[in-house]
């Protein structure tokens, strides 16, 4: 599974909403609250053996599917 569609998944299990605009912002449209932020950090940090510093929590990097796979990716090369 890609990391794109692992992230897909577990947002739509969260939020049990189909998401099909993988740029759209989950906050804005209350698909997440801030208190989604710390199971969204956690579950990066499980699935992908990462460290989420305080500096790559922003609304760009958690806010879309997009950002959060780009988040990950970006992680996994450090």
């Amino acid at each position: 599974m890609t990391v794109r569609e692992n992230v897909l998944l577990y947002i739509e299990e969260l939020t049990n909403e189909k998401i099909s605009n993988h740029e759209m912002n989950l906050f804005e449209n209350n698909l997440l609250t801030s208190l989604d932020v710390l199971d969204l950090i956690s579950f990066i940090e499980k699935n992908y053996d990462l460290q989420v510093a305080a500096d790559d929590v922003d609304m760009e990097s958690l806010g879309s599917i997009d950002g959060i796979v780009h988040l990950v990716e970006k992680l996994k090369q450090q």
